[in-house]
């Protein structure tokens, strides 16, 4: 007889014995037990429920007092053979706060059951299906819940994703709680190994060191008023701490900009142009010296880290800027404004402030734009990230360290153009400077709209900063993007199962946190970073954008807590508010054609939603007001902003 029968009687045996009756009660035998390593919850996948605090060790030396803690071989492994190794993950001190949850049942998901994110309010309810729960505390954060609209075939796992509509709190615990589930048939879904640590009946090997654990999880979903009996399967998680995700770029921002006031960093003119388009009075090409954190300057490498896990500095490298000075300021009176100016994505700086909208918007406002490339995701990165994530996904740090790098780039380029090359010949008209400095703003576009919410929090230089349909959560924005969707198809060539190919998403956000703007989101109306004072932040949504989903530009919002004003449709989570304001969240209506799938799939081609607000005159009119010394956010459209009509 196997241990697992041992725990339990035959009724058969029971009858035969003296005493025993046919109502006597059967005990329930334990469940199967779970291979070594895996999360014994479900069952019915290893890794899923993930993350978890089965992933999490005790750890004295963390802030959090956790490790994440992902065994060898417990990721998925490539159909090239290729293992997902998980070195980088297992040094955060817990996972991360923006991270979506998976759950694989293999009985399915009746997907009836589950609301979408435009109207996630049910989440905050005690009898909502799906629940993210703070544990101390009991608070409810909007979430909803979706199955996973990539898994096309019948031999692929569809995943049961659960999405928190607001970043998750730093070093804290969280429940993630599934109540009254049905399974695809539509009968009642709760997995044996989870109905026995709810039922407190006999549990296997693998379950019973979580008992414990299991009963304070009870205990938070029974003071949140979910009653133990309706779970049908519940989790929990300690988030990682704060320094985790902003550290890298704090530390690199500090060593850099010392480096510069000891006058270590210095800029190199390489060109000036006369313009050739009438918006555009010379066109400035430079290099800025920055130290790098990169292994070597081939767009192949990683960073480098010192003994204690920080990014460590190396050469100084000249990195490349573009200068553009508008026609206004031959006729000026007074000194222009400098706006730094953020690109799109698989951009570049040279290309983007010479095109014909950018001129026209540096004219428009009459401010000198300056730019770099936000490497990583730049034009020559697409070159190469095909061969590098599909012959080796452990290659994606490629992408996330060169973020960081490109943020520093920013921001060196930044206190450069203000302390020094402001100044230069290059910057005179008729023999006097154009801009002194004084005045400066952010404006970022699609990538740059990404990239300035991480600038923002990060410049000392800069107070008002113009965020055009940004969004957050690189995870959740991966395949909703019909820019993005080309990497969904090459992780499917090396993961064909769908379950696989999340879970190597999911691990992946740990280290978009360095860069993702959600990570740096709570620190920018208020709660600065050190050095840094409070901003003012305009964010233009555009509705139905098939590059940059609404999805993530609102969870971004919510995190920053920001105001909405003059909505074409509602965001549960946002306050409205009349303008004008300081900061705000506002939406733009080009009433596109086609419209993205409310699921994480995108449309097939773009439907021109995305680039028609920043080339909107309206929406430039709306950016001019804020770019002002004492601007705010107004209302441009009496009432609710359509455009392209």
């Amino acid at each position: 007889m196997s241990t697992r029968r041992s725990r339990y009687v035959p009724l058969a045996l029971c009858l035969a014995v003296a005493g025993c009756s046919s109502s006597s009660p059967v005990e329930t035998p334990a469940p199967p037990e779970a291979a070594p390593g895996c999360n014994p919850v479900v069952g019915d996948d290893c890794l899923t429920p993930f993350p978890s605090a089965f992933f999490e060790r005790t750890d004295a030396t963390s802030s959090t007092g956790v490790r994440v803690n992902v065994g060898d071989g417990m990721l998925p492994v490539g159909s090239n053979g290729m293992k997902l190794l998980p070195k980088r993950l297992n040094e955060k001190d817990g996972f991360s706060p923006s991270t979506p949850f998976l759950v694989y049942f293999e009985k399915g998901v009746d997907p009836t059951q589950l609301f979408g994110w435009k109207d996630p309010t049910p989440s905050l309810l005690p009898t909502s299906v799906v629940q993210v729960i703070e544990y101390d505390t009991g608070k409810r954060v909007l979430a909803f819940a979706e199955l996973d609209g990539n898994s096309t075939t019948s031999d692929s796992r569809k995943a049961l994703i659960v999405h928190p509509l607001v970043r998750l709190k730093p070093s804290t615990r969280y429940v993630i709680a599934l109540v009254g589930l049905k399974d695809a048939s539509g009968a009642p879904l709760t997995p044996a190994p989870f109905k026995a640590l709810r039922d407190q009946t006999a549990l296997s090997q693998s379950l019973t060191p979580w008992k414990a654990r299991y009963e304070e999880i009870f205990a938070a979903t029974t003071k949140a008023g979910v009653a133990r009996s309706d779970l049908s399967l519940a989790w929990d998680v300690v988030t990682a701490s704060d320094a985790q995700g902003t550290g890298h770029l704090l530390k690199m921002r500090d060593y850099a900009f010392a480096q510069l006031a000891a006058g270590k960093l210095g800029y190199t003119i390489t060109s000036s142009t006369p313009g050739t388009d009438p918006n555009m009075l010379s066109q400035i090409l430079a290099t800025v010296q920055v130290p790098t954190y990169l292994a070597d300057e081939t767009g192949k490498s990683m960073m480098v880290f010192d003994a204690n896990g920080d990014p460590k500095p190396g050469a100084l490298v000249d990195v490349p800027i573009v200068i553009n000075v508008p026609k206004c300021a031959a006729t000026a009176t007074k000194s222009l404004p400098v706006v730094t100016f953020g690109h799109g994505l698989f951009g570049n700086a040279k290309d983007t402030l010479s095109g014909a909208p950018a001129m026209a918007a540096a004219n428009d406002l009459c401010t000198i734009f300056i730019g770099t490339d936000w490497i990583g995701l730049a034009s020559d990165d697409i070159k190469r990230l095909p061969d590098l994530l599909t012959s080796d996904l452990n290659n994606f740090y490629v992408i996330s360290d060169r973020l960081q790098q490109a943020q520093l780039n920013a921001l060196v380029m930044t206190r450069l153009f203000l302390t020094k090359i402001k100044d230069d010949a290059a910057l005179q008209v008729a023999g006097h400077p154009v801009t002194d400095g004084t005045v400066t703003y952010y404006f970022g576009v699609s990538d740059g709209g990404i990239q300035g919410g991480t600038f923002m929090a990060l410049t000392p230089d800069i107070v008002r900063g113009v965020l055009n349909v940004p969004g957050s959560e690189w995870t959740m924005m991966l395949y909703r993007s019909v820019d993005l969707g080309r990497f969904g198809g090459l992780l499917s060539l090396t993961y064909p199962d769908a379950l696989d190919r999340q879970v190597a998403v999911t691990i992946t956000q740990s280290d978009w946190d360095y860069t993702d703007p959600l990570t740096y989101a709570a620190h920018l109306l208020s709660n600065p970073l050190p050095g840094v004072p409070a901003k003012r932040i305009l964010v233009q949504e555009s509705l139905g954008d098939a590059q940059v989903t609404n999805v993530s530009t609102r969870l971004l919002a919510r995190t920053m807590g920001l105001p909405a004003m003059d909505l074409s449709e509602p965001v549960p989570g946002l306050e409205t508010k009349s303008g004008p304001l300081d900061s705000a969240y506002t939406q733009w209506n080009s009433h596109p054609a086609d419209v993205p799938p409310l699921d994480n799939t995108a449309l097939d081609k773009d439907n021109g939603a995305h680039d028609s607000v920043w080339q909107s005159p309206l929406a430039l009119k709306q950016i001019g007001a804020f770019c002002q010394p004492d601007g705010q956010v107004t209302s441009v459209c009496n009432g609710p902003c359509n455009i392209g009509k």
